[in-house]
């Protein structure tokens, strides 16, 4: 493997990807703003720079042969500029503009003839209220950043009109509420040689009040006839896209049956971290082929399993201190995965666990995430 991958953010997808590279003694490089990240002594060299810095994130990406990146928020006229050099990019810079923002996003799918829910969007806050007050949008509705939302921040259930009072002043997408059955991913890659592969749909389950993710089941119990609905829907949205390496695709399964896309994510998801344990081919390992144009890994699942987010406690910001982690290693067939974060903070991401197995995954996986507390 001649090639230097570099990758901007140094995060735990970042380093999930690290884990695999080295498998296959892949020389990596990684940018981050943080000296601390996990990734920072896991890679061949690092490089501290801000995502938002064209010139520092130029200088990194001259010195790798395949830029790839953990995050969307990183400085998109870079990324064009070092394209114009010659430099692979991967997803490339067109795909990343278009995902970076939840209106593109929006704007891409209806251009497309892609299933999404309806949406009207905002400059500020006034043009929100205009439009609740006229009933062009009913209440509840769901209020998103346009950017910089991640991890269920960013995003808010608008229920009446005092909660308008309570967002930032920024823009933002307003969406028509859906009553949801189940919310699912699906992932998807593809290389240059347009080979595609993807995962068997998964089923999300979040948390009411954080809004994130806290558990990821598979497989996802959905009818025989969804299970193609989505996947020909995640195969002509990246083709499309023109995308090439890993796409997660968050879609909503309506009460009324219908397939929503909600949206996507550009990079290895939290969504697909259980294809470590369970999956013939990680995630992680995919993305990796995908942007070196090696064939694409067999993506069936091994056996059923549940994925548990380990988030930072209410209350509690500072080095972490994980308790119950013994009760982890005493239950069979559970994996556990600690970043490496050098700070927690209130639901911030800090680890996963996987469970394998096929018999009441969910209660097992709530059972021990109670004995779980990552506090400083």
């Amino acid at each position: 493997m001649d090639n230097i991958v570099g990758i901007i953010g140094g995060g735990q997808l970042g380093k999930m990807l690290l884990q695999y590279c080295s498998t296959i003694n892949l020389k990596t490089f990684i940018y981050d703003p943080n000296s601390n990240c996990p990734c920072k002594n896991l890679c061949n060299e690092f490089f501290k720079g801000e995502f938002m810095d064209y010139e520092k994130i130029i200088e990194f990406g001259r010195k790798c042969d395949i830029v790839t990146y953990e995050l969307e928020h990183i400085n998109i006229n870079a990324l064009k500029q070092l394209e114009n050099e010659g430099i692979r990019v991967y997803p490339n810079s067109k795909s990343l503009e278009t995902i970076q923002n939840k209106h593109t996003q929006k704007i891409f799918f209806t251009n497309h003839n892609l299933p999404t829910s309806e949406f009207f969007f905002c400059e500020n806050k006034k043009i929100i209220l205009q439009l609740i007050k006229s009933n062009n949008i009913q209440l509840p509705c769901v209020w998103k950043k346009t950017r910089f939302g991640y991890d269920g921040f960013g995003v808010s259930i608008i229920r009446s009109i005092d909660d308008v009072n309570l967002l930032p002043e920024c823009e933002c997408i307003l969406e028509k509420y859906i009553e949801i059955q189940k919310e699912l991913s699906v992932i998807i890659a593809r290389n240059s040689n347009d080979e595609f592969v993807s995962y068997p749909p998964v089923e999300m389950i979040f948390n009411n009040k954080s809004n994130q993710v806290e558990y990821v089941l598979q497989p996802a119990e959905i009818s025989i006839q969804k299970y193609d609905e989505v996947n020909n829907l995640a195969y002509n949205l990246t083709k499309h896209l023109n995308y090439i390496g890993l796409l997660a695709i968050e879609m909503f399964l309506t009460k009324e049956g219908e397939i929503l896309i909600n949206e996507l994510a550009p990079r290895p998801h939290n969504s697909g971290h259980l294809t470590i344990e369970s999956c013939v081919t990680s995630q992680f390992e995919q993305h990796i082929r995908s942007i070196l144009n090696l064939p694409l890994g067999e993506t069936n699942f091994i056996q059923p399993s549940i994925m548990i987010n380990l988030v930072g406690e209410e209350g509690y910001k500072g080095t972490p201190k994980f308790i119950g982690i013994d009760d982890i290693f005493k239950t069979k067939n559970t994996h556990l995965h600690i970043y490496g974060k050098q700070e927690t903070r209130p639901n911030r991401k800090m680890g996963h666990i996987t469970i394998i197995g096929s018999n009441n995954l969910l209660d097992k996986a709530k059972q021990l995430k109670e004995k779980i507390k990552i506090i400083s």
